[in-house]
């Protein structure tokens, strides 16, 4: 209420200059925020425009090398802008010993921050302990930090956010050890795997059965059998799983039993360089006993000598008309498959895409 009465006392002082209605003015900012329009030019237009424009400047900040250390000046000088920054996004702030400064935008940002991207470089303890303040953070994206992190100081920290729903580990090595005591944030929905984990990891944590989208990239320490162990024990649960090359510890057939642990997938993202030539064989989509639910189809291909001929649309083509694949729509791939779209296959899964209400789409 203190709010409205502030914007209706500046209103009143200014009404001579304002000729619309307030709420018609906030609707036009509203069209303007989201075409990306709004300028913080426009702060200085008047005291009215200051209060109602200085909310959506700062709720999704744009910031860069050029001016993050003037933001950070700002927010360490004004304690109650931090209020109004709803989205973090560091990730073209490239820096090393700088973390009191991520330490210090977390703390003044913490009331309302629901996403946080985290720089590159470093993330240290500093940041980490400003992570347990921030209440209502739900996207916590640490994919670009490239210095080794503590996992289990991370847990320590967000294990009581109840409203993080989506975790991305970093690139880096990650050291932890003691994996039986980690505590997983209560409704995490979404799991980016990447960097140091292990297959020790994979089989001895027990992940959250919220989890049901996880992605896998850049895993150079995890091997086939810790991989496939956390499919039989999760897979059921999975309605996206996506496994970005490179992954070097898998074998080159490793994806062929993906259909056979995660039945109910709607979305799934191979790279070839995992898939045998029986990928879409029946020996690998079993018959269900409901119509399995998978709707879209990510391919990619690191274009390595011999990927090229691994996966041939006829099989696909088959798979289709057979309906063991019956609700699939979309299929996003790479052209590195040498799939000729003139081809009698290829047109074929156009045609069946295109009934279906979808289509194939092959990428430069």
């Amino acid at each position: 209420m203190a709010k409205e009465e502030e914007i209706i006392r500046i209103r009143n002082e200014e009404k001579h200059m304002m000729k619309l209605p307030l709420e018609i003015i906030v609707h036009i900012l509203d069209i303007l925020y989201l075409q990306g329009k709004l300028k913080p030019k426009f702060l200085r237009l008047s005291k009215l425009f200051y209060t109602v424009v200085l909310p959506y400047i700062y709720s999704r900040p744009t910031l860069k090398a050029t001016n993050f250390f003037a933001f950070v000046d700002t927010m360490s000088n004004n304690k109650t802008i931090g209020n109004h920054v709803q989205e973090l996004d560091l990730s073209y702030i490239i820096q090393s010993g700088k973390n009191a400064f991520v330490a210090k935008l977390l703390k003044r940002s913490k009331k309302n921050l629901e996403l946080f991207v985290a720089p590159q470089t470093s993330f240290g303890l500093g940041p980490l302990l400003a992570l347990k303040n921030c209440k209502n953070l739900k996207v916590l994206d640490l994919r670009l930090v490239s210095e080794t992190l503590n996992l289990q100081e991370l847990f320590n920290s967000i294990s009581t956010l109840k409203h993080l729903t989506h975790l991305s580990f970093p690139r880096s090595s990650i050291d932890i050890k003691e994996i039986d005591a980690i505590s997983w944030p209560p409704n995490l929905s979404y799991l980016r795997i990447s960097g140091g984990i292990s297959d020790e990891f994979l089989t001895n944590t027990q992940f959250p059965q919220s989890i049901t989208q996880l992605e896998f990239a850049h895993c150079p320490a995890i091997k086939e059998a810790g991989f496939h162990d956390m499919l039989i024990k999760h897979g059921r649960n999975l309605k996206t799983l996506k496994v970005q090359y490179p992954m070097p510890g898998i074998k080159n057939n490793s994806l062929d039993y993906v259909f056979s642990f995660c039945p109910n997938l709607l979305v799934l993202e191979i790279a070839v360089d995992y898939c045998s030539s029986s990928f879409f064989d029946e020996e690998n989509l079993p018959p269900l006993s409901y119509p399995r639910p998978l709707r879209t189809l990510y391919i990619d291909s690191s274009g390595m000598l011999g990927t090229s001929t691994k996966l041939d649309p006829i099989d696909l083509a088959v798979a289709l008309s057979e309906e063991r694949l019956p609700m699939l729509k979309n299929i996003q791939c790479t052209a590195k498959l040498g799939w000729d779209p003139k081809s009698e296959y290829v047109s074929f899964i156009v045609d069946e895409l295109d009934q279906r209400g979808g289509g194939i789409y092959i990428g430069y």
